[in-house]
């Protein structure tokens, strides 16, 4: 695990070096284009890579804060103030038939009652190129590394959108027991696919990738995830789209010959409400099947998500709402209900504010303990002021708390405030 750690590290730092992404994200995230009669684009890249031009930016931020308990244990939890400092930045890049973008994000944290440093990192990049007319290909990849999840509570570069049936995002590690380990996540994953255009009202689109899954903590399985994707799409008008969508995962867990099989058929749609106001929701069945100690099981769950944004120049507002079945680091299944706001507004020139919140309940169907159920809350707010043309400060406040039915306890809420300073390298957007 060492090794794999240092390896993971020197990654984000190769990465680091041509560019980071942007601290608590203050840059307004570009609309992905409307759907019409060309062939689909899929909005994961598009929100992810810039409309037009370049960008290249580094920001360097450094914070004081204090946490009430940064691990989120369940015994011995301790508060603690912490010195912090992060990079983030985003390098991107787009012509007349392709539009790529890296984005990286490095943060170390000393906590003074314990004087060693903790640090959390995520890369992630993503290309797409118009072939033809008709046909678009696109790839995405990354690797991250989480402690405690941490990651949850930080503002990225990446907007909440309901994933394109063509190019949708790759199974997450969302783990109901993970939050309770003072341990290590790391997360790579690699996806292509393609989508072309069968007539002027409808496009088909295929991709598949992997996910690998690596825990520090031994009482949680490693595990490799394989998935793919089919959809069709109908253009009904110059604002609404439907179609249906057929995805597969396939995990199989390290050093066992457990593994699971999930089917997931869903109807699609997609329509744009105003010129601000848009809706997405995919609404299906999930098939399971896990083999774990030479025991099956089969299950059938009602399959969700959706999401209503509206978007302008100087704010951005969007909920959501999911239910999905997957299966987690002990190697049983668990059905993930979730609900979200995201919001990011420009006071002025000079000011802006964000907030993000969720709540996440857990199922896990587990043999040792039978329906354990665990609900995981978030919530993490910025303001940033301007100081100079480069320079820029401010508050950020969150808080988490996961609370537990079954074996294992509630852990303490951890509630956390920071003030920064930051300082950006590169274009000033």
């Amino acid at each position: 695990m060492n090794s794999i750690r240092k390896q993971c590290l020197l990654a984000t730092g190769a990465a680091l070096a041509l560019s980071a992404a942007p601290a608590f994200a203050q840059d307004s995230i570009s609309e992905p284009p409307s759907t019409s009669t060309s062939a689909p684009i899929s909005p994961l890249v598009a929100a992810l890579a810039p409309a037009s031009g370049n960008a290249d930016y580094v920001d360097l931020e450094g914070s004081l804060g204090w946490s009430s308990n940064p691990f989120v244990r369940t015994i011995n939890s301790q508060s603690s103030i912490f010195g912090r400092a992060s990079a983030r930045g985003v390098h991107a890049w787009s012509g007349e038939r392709s539009s790529s973008a890296i984005s990286a994000f490095v943060e170390g944290t000393t906590y003074f009652n314990e004087y060693d440093l903790r640090s959390i990192f995520s890369v992630n990049a993503n290309t797409t190129y118009r072939v033809s007319e008709t046909a678009t290909v696109y790839g995405s990849a990354g690797v991250s590394g989480d402690l405690s999840g941490q990651l949850s509570n930080r503002f990225l570069l990446v907007p909440p959108f309901v994933p394109d049936p063509s190019n949708p995002l790759p199974p997450t590690v969302q783990d109901p027991d993970l939050f309770s380990f003072n341990g290590r996540t790391y997360r790579l994953f690699g996806q292509g696919g393609m989508s072309f255009r069968t007539s002027a009202r409808s496009g088909i689109g295929i991709s598949g990738g992997v996910t690998r899954a690596i825990f520090s903590n031994s009482t949680l399985n490693d595990y490799t995830t394989l998935f793919a994707n089919g959809s069709y799409n109908l253009i009904l008008s110059d604002r609404t789209n439907v179609g249906a969508s057929l995805g597969l995962t396939r995990t199989q867990y390290k050093g066992s010959d457990d593994h699971s099989t999930i089917i997931n058929p869903a109807v699609t749609m997609s329509t744009r409400l105003s010129e601000s106001l848009s809706a997405q929701a995919a609404v299906g069945v999930s098939f399971a099947r896990v083999e774990r100690a030479g025991i099956e099981s089969h299950s059938t769950n009602l399959s969700l998500n959706a999401s209503i944004c509206r978007r302008s120049q100087t704010e951005n507002l969007c909920g959501r709402v999911s239910r999905l079945s997957q299966t987690s680091a002990t190697t049983s299944l668990v059905t993930t209900n979730s609900i979200g706001i995201d919001w990011s507004k420009d006071l002025d020139a000079t000011q802006s504010i964000q907030l993000s919140a969720s709540a996440v309940r857990y199922v896990l169907d587990d043999l040792v303990n039978p329906d354990e159920k665990s609900t995981y809350y978030r919530i993490a707010a910025s303001y940033s002021r301007m100081i100079s043309q480069r320079m820029s400060g401010g508050v950020d406040v969150g808080a988490r708390s996961l609370k537990r039915t079954g074996l294992n306890a509630d852990t303490d809420t951890d509630i956390t405030g920071t003030v920064f300073i930051r300082y950006r390298i590169g274009d000033l957007g």
